[in-house]
């Protein structure tokens, strides 16, 4: 466990460097260029840096490259989820977090390649790859709302129920609490319990959620007198237990969401990547091949 641990703590230290990495780079370009990209675009042939700057010139071609092939690097968490060998190299939630990165990075240095220029056929792969992007936001909250093996497969719901119980054992038989206890901790928690409400809780779990581990600990130490020493395991564990239950309440409600998501995200998908291929194609028979 704690060797797992580590390494999950290792991989968010890793993904954090990306993300501020790509963060500084992306603000840098745009400072650096911020001038031309303000200039009317009748006027920026005329400006010093239009060879530099250009969508074809050396800096923002290479900013292309680089976008592109991380918008092509988000096939590979379709491999390792779909692709059975592939299924248990490494966690499925890490090869989330990286398509997410990808999703995220990509559009904004293709945005810089395109240098806010955007007519013909290259602004239809553009709109759908913004497309994507946004709707991979839904998609993430859609995908942590299934239950799934630490590997990243998805449970049934016998095993998300199973999953459930042991939970509810855990605070019963190591914390000592009864059903009676948990269920007034989840009503001083939540409030009033009802489908509306259980949907909209766990929509802004991830937004609220430290707010609303606090709040737990005050009420277990204020009303049910337990050691502060414990506290953090129960909230932990109430805290899993609750939203699981939720997912469960909701199961055929989510997963026909991530069904029409799905009906929604991959079409455009498709169309950024056959114009995207057709546009770098035509590039290089153009001669639009940067250093190479």
């Amino acid at each position: 466990m704690a060797k797992q641990q580590d390494k999950s703590l290792l991989f968010n230290f890793f993904l954090y460097i990306l993300y501020v990495s790509a963060a500084i780079a992306l603000a840098y370009f745009l400072w650096n260029g911020y001038e031309y990209y303000s200039t009317p675009l009748a006027l920026r042939v005329r400006h010093p840096s239009y060879k530099f700057l250009k969508p074809g010139g050396y800096r923002s071609h290479g900013l292309g490259i680089l976008g592109s092939l991380m918008l092509l690097s988000l096939l590979f968490y379709s491999i390792r989820k779909r692709i059975e060998i592939f299924q248990h190299l490494g966690r499925l939630s890490n090869w989330l977090k990286i398509h997410i990165f990808f999703g995220i990075a990509g559009p904004l240095f293709i945005i810089l390649h395109s240098t806010f220029k955007l007519n013909g056929l290259v602004s239809v792969s553009f709109w759908s790859m913004i497309a994507v992007a946004l709707s991979g936001i839904l998609g993430r909250f859609l995908y942590n709302q299934i239950p799934r093996s630490i590997y990243g497969k998805e449970l049934s719901l016998e095993e998300a129920e199973s999953d459930a119980a042991r939970l509810r054992e855990t605070l019963q038989q190591e914390f000592g609490l009864s059903d009676a206890d948990t269920i007034r901790i989840k009503k001083n928690l939540y409030g009033a319990d009802s489908a509306e409400r259980s949907f909209l809780n766990l929509l802004f779990s991830g937004l609220y959620g430290p707010l609303r581990q606090r709040k737990l600990k005050q009420i277990l130490l204020k009303t049910f007198h337990i050691p502060i020493q414990e506290v953090h395991h129960i909230v932990v564990t109430a805290e899993q237990r609750f939203l699981l239950e939720r997912r469960i309440a909701l199961w055929t409600k989510i997963h026909r969401l991530f069904h029409y998501w799905h009906v929604f995200h991959k079409p455009f998908a498709i169309i950024m990547y056959v114009i995207m291929f057709v546009h770098i194609s035509v590039s290089v028979w153009l001669g639009y091949t940067w250093i190479f």
